[in-house]
């Protein structure tokens, strides 16, 4: 029994572009709009960033139009209003590429990915946005392409947009890590987030930045820099339930099963501990280390005391495995009898009776086998090995005989029923 994997990490892309918009109406005074320059988002950027030039004739209906992207009530009203500037003749390259990026934007808005991205590409292809939002496009794209599959292309619309900007901005990086992840190129997922977070001077890291690192680290076989990481987060972040369960599954992947359990208990003693999944992984780690099965029956009990576990067959089983290898056998029977009726299979019922035949309580053994017979056991056969044994031992030679033959119609028991009722019939 391995204990479950803890760190599943999906790569989450942020589908959001700035929409920094220059005031579009012409009667606004020029003094005015000089006021509200915006900031330069990119000022190492390779490209020269065109004037947002419109045309005065359409200045009306593009203000309705970013006011009806900008309320969000009528998306698809937005979009009308674009097409509408789009297919005008008057319309001047600033007009028709801000139209299809408000229509992509929209579209995205509605979780239309497809339509989205023709807009969008449209857009970038039109070359007549304004630096700010041209990058901004290309920023919204790559994380389409990353969000639609499209592996290939996202890659390249990062790597471009990387290049022609030459930002040092953290959120870029992290972007691109989250498109080199879910492209599955982890050696590059790596170099990027870790860029990211070295340029993530002010606040903490994207946590799904460090969850897309420690998984990146995992995919490439690096369990070293995964746990080292871990270890540095749950340091600085000892609280964080999250942290400390992540280096607990690296802990127990790395065959560090002592510091798993360590870390685990420690988590357990200051009432962490609170979900089903994080009892299940403390008793599994000490079922997995030599000698600590009754650890293991203590952290079951506690979560059945707590209604943290459920008292069902599954955690009836384990309890009853942990007691009776830890040589508490009267305690593991009743925790096999309280399990045994839930159990569907009726496996738990051949268990309990392969347990009462070894300890000589051939009566109750015989019950409880035939419960698990009656149960529908898949190899009914076994259990009546057990009956056979039981009777055999209460000197009751007939009915281990009977039992036998009965066995012996099982195919995954008939050998062993057929030799052994060669040997007590002589």
């Amino acid at each position: 029994m391995k204990i479950a994997h803890l760190l599943k990490v999906t790569a989450l892309v942020v589908l959001t572009a700035s929409l920094s918009i220059p005031d579009a109406d012409a009667r606004t005074p020029r003094r005015d709009r000089d006021k509200t320059e915006e900031v330069v988002r990119y000022p190492n950027a390779t490209r020269e960033s065109p004037k947002a030039e419109n045309s005065p004739r359409l200045a009306r209906d593009l203000q309705k139009m970013f006011d009806l992207y900008n309320g969000g009530e009528d998306l698809e009203g937005s979009i009308s209003l674009a097409e509408k500037i789009i297919g005008n003749e008057r319309a001047k390259p600033y007009d028709r590429a801000a139209s299809l990026m408000i229509a992509g934007n929209a579209a995205l808005g509605m979780d239309d990915y497809p339509r989205a991205i023709d807009y969008l590409e449209r857009a970038l292809e039109s070359d007549a946005l304004p630096n700010n939002n041209h990058f901004a496009t290309m920023h919204t794209l790559a994380s389409l392409y990353a969000q639609e599959d499209r592996a290939e292309e996202a890659v390249a619309m990062v790597n471009r947009l990387a290049t022609e900007t030459r930002s040092e901005d953290p959120e870029l990086y992290g972007l691109k890590g989250a498109v080199h992840y879910n492209a599955g190129q982890y050696d590059q997922a790596v170099a990027a987030i870790r860029k990211a977070i070295e340029l993530k001077t002010e606040g903490e890291p994207d946590s799904n930045w460090i969850q897309m690192l420690m998984a990146s680290y995992n995919e490439l076989g690096q369990n070293n820099e995964a746990v080292l990481l871990a270890e540095q987060l749950h340091a600085k972040s000892p609280d964080d339930k999250r942290i400390l369960l992540n280096l607990a599954s690296l802990y127990a992947e790395t065959d560090q099963g002592a510091k798993a359990a360590t870390l685990l208990e420690g988590a357990r003693a200051r009432g962490m501990l609170t979900e089903k999944r994080d009892y299940e992984n403390l008793y599994a780690i000490y079922l997995n280390l030599d000698g600590k099965e009754a650890e293991a029956a203590k952290v079951i009990q506690e979560g059945l005391d707590k209604g943290i576990l459920p008292a069902d067959a599954r955690t009836y089983t384990f309890l009853g495995q942990s007691l009776y290898f830890s040589d508490q056998i009267d305690a593991a029977i009743a925790a096999y009898q309280k399990g045994a009726p839930l159990d569907t299979t009726g496996e738990t019922y051949l268990v309990l009776a392969q347990v009462l035949t070894n300890e000589d309580r051939n009566a109750e053994a015989i019950a409880a086998a035939k419960q698990a017979i009656a149960k529908g056991l898949r190899r009914p056969g076994d259990a009546w090995m057990v009956v056979a044994r039981s009777e055999y031992y209460s000197d009751n030679i007939a009915g281990a005989q009977a039992a036998y033959r009965e066995a012996a119609k099982d195919p995954a028991t008939a050998e062993a029923a057929r030799k052994a009722l060669a040997q007590i019939s002589r």
